[in-house]
């Protein structure tokens, strides 16, 4: 059993917390955040404490892990203030907003030898992980093409996802998933070109990126915090390989976790299935992976901390790219 100290008691970490619930291996012991304790309850909030400052987790013996839930601005000194007390981090995503603050943050966990997993939720998503598998098996061979995206309003639980500077804008927010997932898919991209469009704060809200892989592969992704209101959150992955294609679809309310319509489809020659999905829930999956490595002193083989960088390292060309208005090439993401 590990115990689990939660810093943040917004979406993400309410999100986490119930994950939490249904995993034998962790407790949530005590959690920090400068909400009002009234607005902090729910069925198991009574059997954990809540603690005042950030500095009564790391110096509890009893917390194993420190899962960070912050808004993105905040990682890199609560990450480092974490492995400098000696403990495990999970931290969602993005790791921080610049190349130099994820190195940053990996020299510290490595000094000081603790253990550090990053949220890239999409790898442990059910129907990201049937099409991965569908690439992995030869179901999808010669990928010529990819589609996607998630297009959806600005989160209205907090303001700060208004702001560049705090957090990335729908750049970091959204856009980063499936550029992680295409590459955790493909390998390494070779040029990008995007476009776009920013708030009145200066975060881009709505980007368009075209991707050229090193593979040959096409891939066209979009993102947007600009969508109307009645709008349905949405995300999207069309993958079409020489003879066959895949073509996932998820609709939402005005959030991701009331799920109203999802579907995955296989289309091979002249015949079309449906793909079986199962009712798995992705936190549930990377949060109980993520333990697990914890306990058993595994290596974490799905999102180590290069595929983290690099995933940055794409990140920062597409922007590049938003403010150059031109074609950016990369010689290499290692």
């Amino acid at each position: 059993m590990k115990n689990i100290g939660l810093v943040g008691w917004g979406f993400i970490g309410k999100t986490h917390f119930d994950a939490y619930q249904q995993i034998e291996s962790a407790n949530v012991a005590a959690v920090f955040s400068k909400s009002d304790e009234q607005k902090i309850d729910g069925p198991n909030w009574k059997k954990v404490r809540l603690v005042k400052t950030y500095e009564a987790l790391l110096n509890d013996p009893q917390i194993n892990i420190i899962d960070i839930c912050l808004p993105t601005f905040l990682h890199e000194e609560f990450i480092i203030k974490a492995a400098e007390a000696k403990k495990d981090i999970i931290c969602e995503k993005p790791l921080s907003l610049t190349v130099e603050s994820v190195e940053r943050i990996i020299e510290a966990v490595q000094r000081n030898k603790v253990k550090l997993f990053v949220a890239h939720v999409l790898r442990f998503w059910p129907e990201y992980k049937a099409i991965k598998s569908y690439y992995d098996t030869g179901k999808l061979n010669h990928v010529e093409f990819i589609h996607a995206g998630r297009l959806g309003q600005v989160p209205k639980w907090n303001h700060w996802f208004k702001y560049p500077e705090k957090s990335g804008g729908a750049l970091y927010d959204l856009h980063i998933h499936d550029i992680d997932f295409i590459c955790h898919l493909l390998g390494e991209i070779k040029t990008v070109y995007a476009v776009g469009s920013k708030n009145e704060n200066g975060a881009w809200d709505h980007i368009m990126t075209t991707l050229i892989l090193k593979n040959g592969t096409k891939a066209f992704v979009e993102a947007s915090h600009r969508m109307p209101t009645a709008y349905p959150f949405s995300m999207f992955f069309r993958i079409q390989g020489e003879d066959a294609a895949i073509d996932f679809r998820l609709s939402a309310g005005n959030n991701i976790e009331r799920i109203t319509q999802s579907s995955v489809h296989y289309y091979k020659s002249n015949e079309k299935s449906s793909i079986d999905i199962p009712q798995e829930n992705a936190f549930q999956n990377e949060l109980s992976y993520f333990i697990n490595c914890v306990e058993n002193n595994e290596e974490n083989n799905i999102i180590p901390l290069n595929d983290v960088l690099a995933t940055m390292k794409m990140m920062e060309a597409i922007q590049t790219s938003l403010e150059s208005e031109q074609i950016v090439q990369l010689s290499s993401v290692e």
